[in-house]
């Protein structure tokens, strides 16, 4: 590989890599009309080529090559006589060019449309690995379908844009002055001197690029007069007679630089690029961040040409020997390298003869059809390949998502779905039955209040006056105990469930960081109602209640209110079916309400207990499991009783279901928040990935 420099004739020929595909302009005879994509296959290179041309020399790929024609006097500015021509690599044999392949502009801008609606729209509501770097990536792609692929289509016959970009210190913006031969950019000893991107172009040109095609989301202005600072994030506008018509040179912020934004500037001005010139000095060619662009261009296999400036005379064939073997040790494959010597300036600019064969080689860019082409399809080209690999990648993150969506519903329903079936046993297995039900259940058997009477009367108090007043009866307590013993239950399992899917969601990165946004939420809500309450002298939560409000790990605050209710509105329930259906007209003993009520719950609690169906004995007596069932059975019949049992049973059941549903709804409602997470996101990215490159 070669390296052209100060001593190079400015007509030397510039060498290309073809792409794979082109788009039509839109000046083209043929752009209107046809809606199918066209795919005609061009005249092969050698064809298109006049027979008298010299080959090209110092191309590494001399099969590639293509002769550039002398630019047009009016684009290119006047030069210093030229010195002699350096020595050029012998060039290697022809080899067969691959031919462009003509695209529909309209169906390509159609699939890159889809393909943008459906990046904007992929779920990225879990912080799962990867999340940010992904968030990234998706960042840059609607970039450069914004920035560079669309405008390029729409209109492929626009200026083609050179992004300079560098190291510090490397006299980027010395070279765009010199080149347009105006002092458009800031020089200096400061660093960074760039503070804004400054972009020349001819006065032709300058209409494209003020109405927001290139980089639309970037405020601009025009540049009047000489170069002055600007604000970090503003692209200036500099129109110049001295640039070649249809090609534009934007000098960016360095790659290097200690302002962070200027770094994020340079990697998005090359996205939107077209052409890609780098520019790094003797004293920096090594360093990180010159091989981290120049390894981004290679993975872009974007055109690319590199310039190695301020290089000693004494040093420049070890220099440019060492940065050449580096370049081509990193696979990165640029046909155009140049050198630039130290040397004194001329106000502020360089000789002519330093920028004279980069300022030639812009020229007959934007001149020569082929040469522009070659450059379009390339860089597009090249974006698009990284499509292949990035948008299924995209895709997979966002399978993920839905899987650890779906995971952690699958987390929250299971643990519910065991505590009703916790619920379901422990509300017939006879472990409530013990303790204070117990206790108070043989004070009514002692004092005979659970028994049937004629006619369902209940019986008289035996103790008169103001003793018979005190506190409340054998049945009342019994029936407090009972309902105290239900509700305690159902607020343990709900416990336990709560504090089962916290902690599982807890051990993923995604769950916990849901939980403490909800939390945190939730908290800033209390706060708020605090504050109002505080306000207008209602009263707030107290600090243990509100930090109470915003857990996770137990049961919802109001349960135990939602619970007694629920058993409450069942005991009633358990009556006025006694009272209307249940009470058998051809007997005349029966249960009062009361009594009925509080008999049937019993039963129902014992009625799976071990030794619930065993009868009565002398020496065991009457228990809480089987006096109960006996009691029914004296009244109503082993049928009826059965029928009781399963109707009581089935209410409560539904009720603690309904209570159980909403505890977990909890959860639910944590999920959702993160945001919507379709299932098809990820296929609908794949198939637009697919219609894309059976576009192209």
């Amino acid at each position: 590989m070669s390296w052209s420099s100060a001593a190079a004739q400015a007509d030397q020929p510039v060498t290309t890599g073809e792409p794979d595909n082109v788009v039509e302009p839109d000046q083209t005879d043929d752009a209107a009309g046809d809606d199918a994509a066209v795919r005609d296959q061009a005249p092969p290179a050698d064809q298109t080529q006049p027979t008298d041309q010299a080959p090209p020399a110092g191309s590494a790929e001399p099969s590639e090559a293509v002769s550039a024609p002398e630019a047009p006097a009016s684009d290119t500015a006047p030069s210093a006589p030229q010195a002699p021509s350096a020595p050029q690599a012998p060039s290697a044999p022809q080899a067969p060019t691959e031919a462009h392949v003509r695209v529909d502009a309209r169906l390509l801008e159609a699939a890159l449309l889809n393909l943008r609606k459906r990046i904007a729209a992929i779920p990225l509501v879990f912080e799962i690995s990867g999340s940010a770097e992904v968030k990234a990536e998706r960042t840059k792609l609607l970039s450069q379908i914004d920035d560079y692929l669309l405008p390029r289509v729409r209109q492929s016959a626009a200026p083609v844009l050179v992004a300079l970009v560098g190291s510090t210190g490397a006299g980027k913006s010395t070279l765009v002055n010199s080149i347009v031969g105006a002092h458009v950019s800031m020089t200096g000893v400061r660093r960074p001197t760039t503070n804004s991107p400054v972009l020349a172009c001819h006065p032709d040109d300058i209409d494209w690029f003020a109405e927001n095609n290139f980089l639309p989301t970037l405020p601009r202005v025009r540049q009047e007069g000489l170069a002055r600072p600007g604000r970090d994030g503003l692209l200036v506008l500099a129109a110049s007679e001295g640039m070649p018509r249809g090609i534009a040179l934007l000098d960016t912020p360095d790659i290097d630089s200690v302002v962070k934004a200027h770094h994020e500037f340079a990697y998005q001005f090359l996205d939107a690029s077209d052409l890609w010139l780098f520019m790094t000095s003797a004293s920096r060619y090594a360093d990180g961040p010159v091989w981290e662009i120049l390894q981004h261009a290679r993975d872009r296999k974007a055109s690319l040409g590199v310039v190695l400036s301020r290089i000693p005379q004494t040093y420049r064939g070890e220099l440019a020997d060492h940065f050449n073997a580096m370049l081509d040790a990193n696979g990165i494959a640029a046909e155009n390298r140049f050198v630039i010597l130290e040397t004194p300036l001329i106000d502020g600019m360089l000789p002519p003869d330093a920028y004279q064969p980069i300022r030639d080689w812009l020229a007959d860019t934007a001149t020569r059809s082929d040469r522009r082409v070659a450059v379009l399809s390339q860089t597009m080209s090249g974006v698009l390949d990284t499509f292949k690999s990035r948008v299924p990648a995209m895709a997979a993150h966002v399978e993920a998502q839905v899987v650890l969506r779906a995971e952690l519903q699958r987390t929250a329903e299971a643990a519910y779905e065991r505590a009703f079936a916790e619920a379901n046993a422990g509300l017939k297995n006879g472990t409530l039955l013990t303790g204070e039900v117990l206790a108070r259940w043989q004070d009514c058997m002692v004092g005979g209040d659970l028994r049937p009477r004629r006619g369902g009367k209940p019986a008289k108090p035996t103790k008169k006056g103001k003793r018979a007043r005190r506190g409340p009866s054998h049945n009342a307590a019994l029936e407090g105990a009972l309902r105290s013993a239900i509700e305690s239950f159902i607020l343990s399992i709900a416990d336990r469930a709560a504090e089962h899917v916290d902690g599982s969601w807890r051990g993923d990165p995604a769950g916990s960081e849901l939980l403490e946004d909800a939390a945190a939420d939730r908290a800033r809500g209390e706060y708020a109602k605090q504050i109002f309450e505080s306000a207008f002298g209602t009263g707030g939560a107290e600090p243990s209640e509100a930090s109470q409000l915003t857990a996770f790990s137990r049961s919802s605050p109001d349960l135990p209110l939602r619970a007694a209710r629920a058993v409450g509105a069942w005991q009633e329930h358990l009556v006025r079916l006694a009272e209307a259906d249940l009470r058998p007209g051809a007997k005349r003993i029966s249960f009062d309400d009361e009594s009925l009520g509080l008999v049937v719950l019993v039963a129902m609690l014992g009625e799976d207990a071990p030794g619930a169906d065993a009868p009565a004995t002398e020496d065991r007596g009457a228990s809480i499991y089987t006096e109960p069932r006996r009691l029914l059975a004296s009244v109503f019949g082993t049928g009826m009783r059965a029928g009781i049992l399963a109707k009581a049973r089935a209410d409560l059941i539904h009720r603690v279901r309904l209570l159980l549903d909403e505890e977990l709804l909890r959860f639910v409602e944590v999920i959702e928040s993160a945001g919507p997470c379709e299932d098809v996101a990820a296929i609908r990215l794949y198939q637009a990935e697919y219609s894309l490159e059976a576009v192209r």
